[in-house]
Order: structure tokens, then sequence, then C-alpha cells
């Protein structure tokens, strides 16, 4: 990712913060796919931290959460965006999404969680879709 910051084990990610108490799913996918499209990133993740949430990440890459905020979201694309261009609707679909809320771990090197759940998002012209129960977002 252009060499912006080489902190281990966050190499590749990017990070998001006030993530659901300002409704920054959107741009979090967009920001993945033009990672993506634009050839600066080939596994580009998210870490999108919510109000009142913080991460705690030990130095062999794996974390908590901890905090009254509504958790961490760990999201990662599976394929390339279909649609992504300038004043054109997104679609970007089969983005894998892992919830890790308060008292959860995850580990960064596997991407892989305890405690959270899992779920998948999917972009069609700009209409953001979720497998996870009730179709939230969140």
């Amino acid at each position: 990712m252009a060499d912006f910051l080489k902190i281990p084990h966050l190499e590749g990610k990017i990070t998001d913060s006030h993530f659901v108490k300002r409704d920054r799913l959107g741009r979090t996918l967009v920001f993945l796919s033009r990672l993506m499209q634009d050839g600066l990133e080939k596994d580009p993740r998210d870490i999108a931290i919510d109000e009142k949430s913080a991460f705690l990440v030990e130095g062999d890459g794996r974390g908590s959460v901890v905090g009254p905020g509504k958790g961490v979201y760990f999201i990662r694309p599976t394929q390339q965006p279909k649609v992504c261009a300038a004043k054109t609707p997104l679609t970007f679909e089969k983005l894998e999404v892992y919830h890790a809320p308060h008292g959860s771990h995850f580990d960064l090197d596997r991407w892989a969680g305890e405690g959270g759940n899992s779920y998948s998002l999917s972009v069609e012209k700009g209409v953001v879709r979720s497998t996870q129960a009730g179709k939230l977002l969140y």
C-alpha cells in the first residue's frame, strides 16, 4: 500500500474509527475496492473500530476487543470489485466480515477470531446486502 506505514501485522490493512456511530461502511467498502482496482493492494483488509471500543494488539498479532461500544469489524474482500469507477455505483461481492464484540479475540495473521460472528456483505449497484440475521449490516 504505497509504503505508508510499516507496522508489524498491520501491513496491507486500513483502519476506520467511529465505524457504526458514523455509518462508515460504504466509505470503507469503497476504500477497499479502490485499493484493489488501482493495484495498490492485492489483498487489502480493514479493521473498523466503533466508538467506545478498542482493539488491543500484542506483538504476535493477536488481540482483544475491549470497551462498551459495538466492537470491531474485520473486513476482507474475497474477489476483485466488479464495478469500481467514478460516478458509477459500486458492485463488489463476497466480502467476509467478522464482528468481534467486547471480550472477543482476533488473530491478524490468521485473520480469524473467537467470540464473535461471521457474515458476508455484497454491494450491487451501490446497495449493500448482508447475510447476517435480519440482513443487518452491522
